[in-house]
């Protein structure tokens, strides 16, 4: 009896673990076509996982915040820790810059960091605690704060 319920219970446990997988929403904080064409001044760098109740709020009302930015100076990208820590999540910090933030806060999850770009400062976060509205300002004043100090040494 034991054995059979063995054999039956790992592979439920299998197709469980894929479906949520598969309805998760990994990405929706950084869909591509929602990304800064140009050099971006501020990285809003979100710490997530499939697996973090926070992440299941902050992350659609972000996704819902995005869009508005497309055409701002800021460059939404995602660090996901479903699976956890792995090098392919190293190797994304290190190509957008962010590197020593990203050691400071891998494996934490449910909050976006607004970053400015040229000097590696976190100018605000966002968590599940802020509103699509709060989010809007938030970003919106970190961008120009990122501007205003590249006006400031040009």
């Amino acid at each position: 009896m034991k054995k059979r319920l063995k054999n039956l219970l790992f592979p439920a446990i299998v197709v469980i673990g894929i479906g949520v997988f598969a309805m998760s929403d990994r990405g929706s904080a950084s869909d591509a076509e929602y990304t800064y064409q140009g050099e971006p001044e501020v990285i809003a760098a979100t710490f997530a996982s499939a697996w973090c109740s926070s992440c299941k709020i902050l992350k659609p009302r972000l996704a819902d915040v995005i869009p508005e930015f497309s055409d701002k100076p800021v460059k939404f990208i995602e660090f996901d820790f479903t699976f956890g820590q792995r090098d392919e999540i190293d190797e994304q910090a290190a190509q957008e810059g962010v590197s020593d933030l990203y050691k400071d806060y891998k494996g934490a999850t449910g909050f976006t960091l607004l970053i400015d770009k040229d000097t590696g400062e976190i100018l605000d976060s966002l968590t599940m605690n802020h509103s699509s509205k709060a989010m809007r300002s938030a970003i919106a004043q970190s961008i120009a704060i990122a501007s205003r100090d590249d006006d400031k040494s040009n």
